[in-house]
């Protein structure tokens, strides 16, 4: 079952999400915003000290959600990219799952599928947190022990940990 609009924001004002803000809630999501950190495997991290990057087409960034999230041990997020994006050529598929029970600034992994630069500005409404219940509570729910957890409680742009 997907978690209406009213579950959302009680989650959210209860510290689900920090920051947490109203009009980020839609009637079955919640919107992400992109943060200020950017990492680029084929460029020079100086080039990501400003409030936006210059994606170019078919380069591939790492980013982080603006907010910081506390997903509950009874639901599972899916991240979808807002479709705005997806008709600008923007591409968010490679990952876009939140167990239950994670807690952290979100890794989005973002690439430009078309055919000319895009500027992605920091702030920018990026992705939507979709809250699907699960049937019943996990035995061991992420960041737990024995979960082998790699990304609990992450801050900033994180990359891929063994």
């Amino acid at each position: 079952m997907i978690m209406p609009d009213h579950w959302i924001r009680r989650w959210g004002e209860q510290g689900g999400v920090q920051p947490f803000l109203p009009e980020q809630v839609n009637s079955a999501s919640y919107d992400l915003r992109v943060g200020t950190h950017w990492i680029c495997p084929t460029r020079d991290p100086e080039e990501f000290t400003s409030g936006h990057v210059k994606l170019f087409p078919g380069e591939v960034v790492l980013a982080s959600t603006v907010e910081y999230v506390n997903i509950p041990r009874s639901v599972a997020c899916d991240l979808k990219l807002k479709s705005t994006l997806g008709r600008l050529w923007i591409n968010h598929s490679l990952a876009g799952w939140c167990d239950p029970g994670f807690e952290g600034q979100i890794t989005l992994e973002l690439q430009n599928l078309g055919p000319e630069p895009f500027v992605l500005e920091a702030g920018r409404r990026i992705a939507q947190l979709i809250f699907i219940k699960m049937e019943s509570e996990p035995e061991v729910a992420y960041g737990e022990e024995g979960s082998h957890s790699h990304y609990q409680g992450q801050t900033g742009t994180t990359r891929a940990r063994a």
